[in-house]
């Protein structure tokens, strides 16, 4: 009884939070709310690390790439400001990317072709070398030097 009360409490004081809230105020606060989850924008891939044994998620977003465990606890991150170059061997699925501090990281896609990966990380890259000024031109050839290493 004593724990139906306080959920009971919490749900009250959640509501009183936004019952005066208009649709589009309620909206926007859902995708606050939305956005500041840890994972939010990130895409997430089942790898095998060249190595080990076990798969594991492989988590791309917006200004890293992130090494986890399939529950999704955090292992490591790159940021792409530290990532020298990348490679696909189509053939057989394996991705390696370069680290400036001479490291490699090498794994092979499970849950998707290594393009997807490759196209992810390439416009990433791209996006992180645009500047800030909205008129800037669309440099369509370093685009798809980026992001279309399979031709």
């Amino acid at each position: 009884k004593r724990g139906r009360a306080k959920v009971r409490t919490k749900i009250l004081e959640a509501h009183a939070n936004v019952k005066d809230l208009n649709l589009i105020e309620s909206k926007m606060n859902f995708i606050k709310a939305w956005q500041s989850l840890p994972e939010y924008g990130v895409s997430l891939f089942v790898v095998k690390f060249h190595g080990e044994r076990k798969e594991e998620l492989l988590g791309i977003s917006a200004n890293r790439i992130s090494r986890m465990t399939l529950t999704g606890e955090h292992i490591t991150s790159w940021r792409y400001n530290t990532i020298k170059a990348w490679n696909v061997n189509w053939e057989t699925g394996y991705m390696m990317v370069q680290l400036g501090s001479g490291a490699n990281i090498i794994f092979q896609c499970l849950s998707a072709d290594c393009k997807v990966v490759h196209e992810f990380i390439g416009g990433y890259i791209f996006m992180s070398m645009r500047s800030k000024e909205s008129n800037q031109a669309l440099n369509q050839d370093l685009f798809h030097k980026l992001t279309e290493g399979w031709n």
